[in-house]
C-alpha cells in the first residue's frame, strides 16, 4: 500500500508541476536592445488588452495575447500591405512580427517594451530568436511600432478600462 501511495504522490506532483507552466507563452528571451520602452499609465493586464484592441483595429492579426503574462505577439505580416503570413517567406526583410511586454513599474504604471523583428536568416537548425533581428529605424515595421506607442499614449486606442 505504501508503494501505491508513493506512486500516486509522484504522479500528482508531476501533474501539478506540469500544470504550473502549462500555456505559458511569454518568451524567456529579452527584447532586443533597439526595442522601444515607455511607461504607460495602467496595469499590465489593461495595457495588454488595449494593445490587442489597438493592433486588431490596425488590421494586424495576433498570434498570442496573454493578459496575465503581460505579453502580446503578432503573426508574421507585411507592414506595407498588412497581409498576414510569410514567416517562412524568403523576403526576410519585408515580413515582421511585433512583440510587446508589459510589467508593473510603479503603482498603476506599466513599463511597456515593444519590438519589431524580421528574420535575418532562414535556418531551421537554429533557435528562432537567433534567426531574428530588430528592424532598422527606417523600416515600415519600426514606423508601425512607433505609431502603436503613439496611439497607446494618446488614449485613442478604443475603450478605456
Amino acid at each position: 500500500m505504501l508503494r501505491h501511495s508513493v506512486f500516486v504522490s509522484a504522479v500528482v506532483i508531476l501533474i501539478v508541476s506540469g500544470a504550473c507552466g502549462a500555456g505559458a507563452v511569454r518568451p524567456t528571451f529579452h527584447p532586443f536592445p533597439e526595442a522601444i520602452t515607455d511607461t504607460i499609465v495602467g496595469e499590465p493586464e489593461i495595457i495588454v488588452e488595449q494593445l490587442a484592441d489597438l493592433l486588431q483595429d490596425e488590421g494586424i492579426e495576433l498570434r498570442w495575447v496573454r493578459v496575465h503574462e503581460g505579453y502580446i505577439e503578432t503573426k508574421w505580416f507585411d507592414p506595407s500591405t498588412g497581409k498576414t503570413g510569410g514567416g517562412r517567406s524568403l523576403n526576410t526583410e519585408g515580413v515582421v512580427r511585433l512583440r510587446f511586454w508589459a510589467d508593473l513599474a510603479l503603482e498603476h504604471e506599466s513599463a511597456v517594451v515593444g519590438e519589431a523583428v524580421h528574420r535575418r536568416i532562414m535556418d531551421p537548425s537554429l533557435p528562432v530568436r537567433e534567426t531574428e533581428a530588430h528592424v532598422a529605424p527606417e523600416h515600415p515595421g519600426h514606423e508601425l511600432l512607433l505609431h502603436v506607442f503613439e496611439l497607446l499614449n494618446s488614449g485613442t486606442h478604443g475603450h478605456e478600462h
